[in-house]
Formats: structure tokens, C-alpha cells, sequence
């Protein structure tokens, strides 16, 4: 069909003649933008989640209010803005149009990639056309071009923005085409009329009818003219045609180019440093897929609800959107998302990509190149994994697919394989969205990168709240049965309408393997300490990488968002000239399951024993802070030192009270290559709301140290609970304690009548002493032990370890 062209003609200026002049527009500005604004803002408080949940309902009619703000502030910047340029108000002045026309691309592109639209921009790289016009009005113009075109184009159109030059009559085209819905002549009569809408976008699509009236008032005021061409089914083209004053060709630039593939975590911390030390380089991030910057961490919050809008993810702490308008306008990085790096041409030194909408492949010049592509999800080889109810979650298109099918799945049965971090963490998110929930571990043991005595007392809490965790269970086959899967194992067949895959990650190292990078023994991008390649002018970063252990002597792979973060950081320093090293990870580790919380930092026990180290460990319980303030909860720590320099070497922990604060200050003491003695001297205060005098991680450093000289010989729970009946249980708890927090079989001496009482055993006989947290228990332990007793033990812990959950 023949696209219906129409060239602009001059408006009367009598039309759209509004209000009684400029001061009338002044009180519009302040008395109606200001407030409109306020509300608006107030609003995306609500919709973000800042306030907290907000049952749907209330939810929908926020939204909508909200939405009818947006339309009511663009009414009156319309007015404004058609009042301004009719009265001809423009300040002119020399304008860079090839830059203006580049820079309102930009600033659109976040919109396109929303709407999965093909969005691009065509001019000659050398071209820079200079005319006499008014920046902001210019911008407006063509912003109001783009932003119509994309408007009327549905998901996976085009939308191509194009600028030309005819020399000989000094005359610039800019071109907005789209492939959207397209016009008939009698629409393209009245289109530049205020307040008309073409019939297509009536009641459909938010709009004043101005914009296009506006964009007339504009080019002509700089003498110009705006044509337009379009069909019905086949879209929509108008061009701006202006005069230009000079044209110059670009000289090749000198800017230094940085280019960053991978958008996520290390790559944006990487870029957002560089840019603040260098505001002259060029950077670009490459990145597949639509987010950026966001927190991996926080998907199982978003996929049970918690967090509503993947925004939130996206957002800092004083609500900065992290999205691809701030890092282009802001920032001023060009972002390249919806691009897929397909190789790294090191001869040439350019990355070869690919735009995942319009499948067009193009390269990417560098002069210093990051990779920053993070980890993969790991597919087990197990037959049928690939099936259609078979999930993984990694990333937040992930979590927006789970989410869309548990709304059509009430109450449904999901399996997690594997019982890794995102495992456990993805089980109480599946759980609180209404999902009954198994996790299946071939190993014996759920969450590997803690200690077996710590992982099994989460698997308790997980199996109190209803999470079922079968642990050493190998599944044999996958098969896809009536819209569900069959899990079939060695023990049994197993019926789910949905699984997610969490049976951990692997570094995404395939571009630097395929370029010739070296590699480590764990598959991450081998660095040194400057997280630089083997190739000089490459750097890897986050969990690609593959770098030291700050305290073993084997290499790491610690895919961590607080190390992914580091590390872009170091590696912008670097770029940027000061020489700053990577000192290595300690793995340190938190998270909370229901009202738990668990953290872990450095090595555990048979890591340390893999690296060499005597290692040797205790397990304490107490309090987090005094017991007299309100709020006091237990916390379980284990340390875990070298019993020949006695340095600690790693720290875990798990409780409803405060353990994070203590897992990292004893993270700051591994990191340091501190002694026991060291961290009971390190002056950390007191409060009794806070802590207590000796806090009780500089407790658990204690008595590893009793243990190591041989004051306490002490026996783990799973020793305790695996030991034969020659062993008797002395509970020297307050008969109150005891009453009540009792370990079966236990004879109860309390400590305060032992002396008065002496145990009712021979001194060579085997005596467990326990109390709620043992340090009564040690107590005993000391005057018992003077009396002459020669098998006395006491139980890590105490009853606080000892209980289920």
C-alpha cells in the first residue's frame, strides 16, 4: 500500500490561543506542576513497596491515581510548552544537532527496550551539522517524535531513528519511522490541530493531542518544516527538515574506550567508579538481557512478593532508579542491553554483539576491555531436566516467569533441586507465595558452604516451618506426565507441577575461554591481583573471575555480590591509573530463613584441614545482648582456628538474635590474620541493649582457646548424639531451666549444689556436663576436674544448640 505523504502548512496564529498570557502560565506552573508532582511522588512510595504490603486492590487504585497525575502534569506542560513556543519566546544560540538528535536517542531507549521494540539510530559517524536554535526546544521536539512512535508501536516493532544531511541546500533531515498502526489521509488533515487524536489512539494510549502541534510550532520557529508519511498496517514516518549553519567531520576520537560486558553487579560498579575518575573516557556496557544494576540477592523476595516490582531491586537506598536513563543521562555510559556478546576479537580489539530483538550483529571497539558476565546456573545431566515445568532462577526474568505461573498454580507442588544458598533462600520465598515445598540435595548435607553441625540444625528450622528436605537422594529421570513431572529417584517417584533448578553456579567464563584467556582450575577467568587477565589489556571481575582465598592457599570462585562489587571497584581504580590489589575473599556469607538468622566468613573446618591448617573448632551459645533489656534472643557461634598458631581461621553462625554483626567483625579478625587472644582484646564497647561485657564472640574465641591449651575438653552435638550409653548427661541448670529445657535422660545437679553434692560417679566415669549455654556446664567443669575427675566432657552448646530449631 502507498504510504500517504503530507507536508506541514502554516498554522494560524490565532489557533490554540490560551489563557490572557505569560503570567497566567506562571501561576499554572506553581499552583498546579508543583503539588502534582508532590502527589506523584508520594504515590510511587506505595507502588515501589516502600510502605509495605498493600493488599491488590488498594494496590490497583494507587496505580491508577498515579497514572491520571502523569496525564494530568504532561496536560500542563503541553499548554506550557505550546503557549511558549507560539509566542515565539526561543533563545538561539550555536547547537550541535547531530549530538542533540544522539542524545534524545538515549534518553528513549529505556522505553523501547520495556516494550521489546527494535530501536535505532542511523547517522554518519563523521557527520556534525551545527545550526542557530534553542536546545531545549529542539529536544522537545524530536523527544515528543520518539515518544509518539514508540506509543504506537507494539511489542517487537521497529522504531529507527535517522539523521542526514543535503549539502546543497544546507538542509539537516531528522527521521522518527515506526512500524506501528499506521494513518489514513483524513487522520493526517487534522493531525497538527490541538488536543486531536489520531482515531487508533483515542481512549487507548495517555495523551494531550498537543504534542504534535507543539513539534510544528518548533520547527518552524527555526525555519524549518516537519512532513509526515504513513499507511494504515504499516506505519508511520515523519521528518524534520532544518536549516544548518556549518557542518564539520569529526576528527577520529582520542577519548579512551572502555567497554564492559556484563550489567548486573561487578560491570555497573565498575563503570559507575570509573566514571567518577575519569569523566573523558567513553564506557559502554554490554549486557543481554533488559535489567540493569539490580540486586541478584533480592529475586526470592521478589518472586514471594515482598518486593513487588523489580524497581525496587533496581533502586538505592535514596531511591536512585538504576535503570538505563541513569546510567546514560547521568552517568553519561551508553548502555547496549538487549545485546548478546557474541566473541571478543583480540587482534582487532573489538567485541563482536548481537541485538537479541533485531538479531543485527555489529562490533564494539575497546581499548581496555572488563568481563563481567557473572556465573551460570548449573544443569544437572539428569534425563528430561529440559522440560517445560523445569525452571531455574538467576536471574529476574526467572523470578517473572515463576511468578506468572505460580498465580495460575494455587498451592502448588514445587521441587527445588539442590540445597545451596539460593535453594534454601528460594524455599521460604516459594512457601510464603502459598507453594508447598520440597528440596532435594544429593549430598548428605544441605548448604555445603557451611559445616555439617551448623547446615543441619537450618535443615531443622526448614522442617519445623514445613519445608520438606530429602538429603542424599539421586533423581534418575524427569518425566513430563499430564501437565506435571515425574521425579523419579532410587527411592522413590515424586509428583510436582513445578521445579526450580538451584543446584548451584558455574563462572560464565566462555568469551574469555573462546578469546584465549587463561582460565583457573575452578573454570573462572584466571587474574592477578589487579584482577587483570593474561591479556594486559583485559580485566574479569565478580563471578567470572577466578581469583585467591584471603586466607587458604587454594584459589577461589566466591560468586557473592559483596565480592562482585569489590572487585569492579578495584578493577576501575586500575583502569584508571591507581594501582590498587584485590586482597582475595573470605566467602563471607549471610542470609535469613524465617526468623533465623545464619551467617558464615573464612574457611571451614574441612577446607582448612584440605589447606594444611590443624584445625580445630568449638561451638558456643548465649545471648546477643543483656538479658535484662528487652529483645534478647540466643545466637549459636562456631569458631574455627589453627591449633598450633592458634589464629582464626572462619566463624558461623545461626540464631533469632544478632548474629550477623558478629559473624563480620569476626570476618574483619580472619581478614587480618588475627589470634584468639587478638579478638578477645579488640575493645568493642558495651551497652546491655547492644551486647554484653565480653561479647559472646569474643566468648567463642575463648574457650577454643581453653580447648586448644587444654582447660576444656569438650564433645560437638553430633558426637554427643552418636555416643554409646556409657556416658552419663549432667545438667547443672537451675532446677527452673531444667524443668523445662531438659536434654532426655539428663540428671540435674544445679551448679549452685554441686559443691554441697558431689556427683554421684566414680572420677573415672564418663560425664557429659551440659546447661543451657555450658558455660555453667565449664564451670563445673574447672571444680570437677580439681576434684580429681578424669572423663569429664562438656556439651558445645549447651540446650540452646541442642534443641530442634
Amino acid at each position: 500500500m502507498k504510504k500517504e505523504t503530507r507536508k506541514s502548512a502554516p498554522l494560524n496564529p490565532k489557533e490554540a490561543s490560551f489563557g490572557s498570557g505569560q503570567a497566567l502560565f506562571t501561576i499554572l506552573s506553581h499552583e498546579l506542576k508543583s503539588p502534582i508532582n508532590s502527589i506523584e511522588s508520594l504515590l510511587r512510595v506505595v507502588t515501589d513497596g516502600f510502605t509495605g504490603d498493600v493488599n491488590r486492590k488498594t494496590l490497583e487504585l494507587v496505580k491508577s491515581a498515579l497514572a491520571k497525575t502523569e496525564e494530568a502534569r504532561a496536560l500542563i506542560n503541553d499548554l506550557l510548552s505550546l503557549e511558549k513556543y507560539s509566542q515565539g519566546r526561543i533563545e538561539r544560540r550555536e547547537e550541535e544537532l547531530s549530538a542533540l538528535v544522539a542524545r534524545i536517542f538515549r534518553r528513549y531507549k529505556p522505553a523501547a527496550v520495556e516494550k521489546d521494540i527494535a530501536y535505532s539510530f542511523q547517522a554518519p559517524p563523521s557527520l556534525r551539522l551545527f545550526l542557530e536554535g534553542d536546545r531545549d526546544g529542539l529536544a522537545l521536539a524530536f523527544g515528543n517524535l520518539i515518544d509518539n512512535a514508540l506509543k504506537y508501536t507494539g511489542e517487537d516493532g521497529r522504531v529507527t531513528v535517522s539523521l542526514s544531511a543535503d549539502d546543497g541546500k544546507k538542509t539537516a533531515a531528522v527521521t522518527v519511522a515506526d512500524t506501528g498502526a499506521g494513518m489514513g489521509p483524513e487522520e493526517l488533515e487534522k493531525l497538527f490541530t490541538p488536543f486531536y487524536r489520531a482515531g487508533a489512539a483515542r481512549g487507548k494510549i495517555p495523551g494531550t493531542g498537543l504534542g504534535l502541534s507543539i513539534v510544528k510550532r518548533i520547527v518552524e520557529e527555526h525555519g524549518g518544516r516537519i512532513d509526515v508519511a504513513s499507511a494504515i498496517k504499516q506505519g508511520t514516518a515523519f521528518t524534520v527538515r532544518l536549516p544548518y549553519k556549518r557542518q564539520e567531520r569529526a576528527e577520529a576520537s582520542t577519548r579512551k574506550r572502555v567497554v564492559i560486558i556484563g550489567g548486573v553487579t561487578a560491570g555497573p560498579k565498575a563503570a559507575a567508579r570509573l566514571r567518577r575518575l575519569d569523566e573523558q573516557c567513553e564506557i559502554t556496557i554490554i549486557e543481554r538481557s533488559e535489567f540493569l544494576s539490580y540486586a541478584g540477592c533480592g529475586i526470592p523476595a521478589y518472586l514471594s512478593g515482598k518486593v513487588r516490582s523489580p524497581r525496587a531491586l533496581m533502586t538505592t537506598a535514596d531511591r536512585t532508579l538504576r535503570d538505563v536513563h541513569f546510567f546514560e543521562h547521568i552517568k553519561d555510559i551508553t548502555i547496549l542491553n538487549k545485546t548478546l556478546a557474541l566473541r571478543i576479537e583480540r587482534g582487532a580489539r573489538e567485541v563482536i554483539v548481537r541485538d537479541v530483538r533485531s538479531g543485527e550483529e555489529s562490533s564494539v571497539p575497546y581499548d581496555t576491555l572488563v568481563i563481567a558476565t557473572g556465573a551460570e546456573s548449573i544443569t544437572p545431566d539428569i534425563p528430561g531436566i529440559g522440560d517445560s515445568n523445569v525452571h531455574s532462577l538467576y536471574k529476574i526474568e526467572d523470578a517473572e516467569r515463576i511468578r506468572r505461573l505460580l498465580a495460575r498454580l494455587p498451592a502448588a507442588e514445587v521441587y527445588i533441586i539442590g540445597g545451596g544458598l539460593i535453594g534454601v533462600e528460594t524455599a521460604e520465598s516459594l512457601m510464603t507465595a502459598g507453594a508447598r515445598v520440597t528440596i532435594i540435595e544429593k549430598d548428605p548435607h544441605i548448604l555445603k558452604a557451611f559445616d555439617p553441625d551448623v547446615s543441619h540444625k537450618i535443615r531443622e528450622i526448614l522442617s519445623l516451618k514445613g519445608i520438606k528436605v530429602l538429603t542424599g537422594l539421586e533423581i534418575r529421570e524427569i518425566v513430563h506426565e499430564d501437565g506435571k513431572s515425574r521425579i523419579v529417584t532410587e527411592s522413590g517417584d515424586y509428583l510436582a507441577d513445578l521445579i526450580i533448578l538451584s543446584a548451584g553456579v558455574t563462572p560464565n567464563s566462555g568469551l574469555g575461554k573462546d578469546a584465549g584467556l587463561v582460565l583457573g582450575p575452578r573454570g573462572g577467568v584466571a587474574v592477578d591481583e589487579h584482577l587483570r587477565t593474561s591479556d594486559h589489556d583485559i580485566y574479569a571481575v565478580g563471578d567470572c573471575a577466578e581469583t585467591k582465598n584471603a586466607v587458604g592457599a587454594a584459589g577461589s570462585f566466591l560468586p557473592l555480590g559483596s565480592i562482585s562489587t569489590k572487585m569492579g571497584r578495584i578493577a576501575a581504580d586500575n583502569i584508571a591509573g591507581r594501582k590498587t590489589s584485590y586482597r582475595g575473599g573470605l566467602g563471607t556469607t549471610m542470609f535469613r530463613i524465617f526468623d533465623t538468622a545464619v551467617a558464615r566468613t573464612g574457611l571451614g573446618m574441612e577446607q582448612a584441614r584440605l589447606d594444611g591448617f590443624d584445625a580445630v573448632s568449638v561451638i558456643v551459645s548465649g545471648l546477643d545482648h543483656a538479658h535484662y533489656h528487652r529483645g534478647a534472643d540466643d545466637v549459636v557461634i562456631k569458631a574455627i582456628a589453627d591449633r598450633k598458631t592458634k589464629r582464626l581461621l572462619g566463624a558461623q553462625g545461626y540464631g533469632r538474635g544478632a548474629v550477623v554483626p558478629r559473624i563480620e567483625i569476626l570476618s574483619c579478625a580472619v581478614g587480618c590474620g588475627l589470634s584468639l587472644a587478638d579478638v578477645f582484646a579488640l575493645d568493642l564497647g558495651y551497652f546491655p541493649a547492644y551486647n554484653t561485657p565480653i561479647d559472646i564472640l569474643q566468648t567463642a574465641c575463648i574457650v577454643l582457646e581453653n580447648k586448644i591449651d587444654g582447660l576444656v575438653r569438650t564433645i560437638t552435638l553430633a558426637d554427643f548424639l552418636t555416643r554409646d550409653g556409657g556416658s552419663a548427661v549432667v545438667d547443672v541448670s537451675p532446677i527452673a531451666d531444667f524443668t523445662f529445657h531438659a536434654i532426655p535422660g539428663s540428671v540435674n545437679i544445679p551448679l549452685e549444689n554441686l559443691r554441697a553434692s558431689p556427683l554421684p560417679f566414680t572420677k573415672d566415669a564418663s560425664v557429659v556436663l551440659c546447661s543451657k549455654t555450658s558455660s555453667r556446664a565449664y564451670e563445673a567443669y574447672r571444680y570437677l576436674v580439681s576434684l580429681g575427675f578424669t572423663r569429664l566432657q562438656v556439651l558445645e552448646g549447651g540446650y540452646i544448640h541442642y534443641k530442634k530449631g
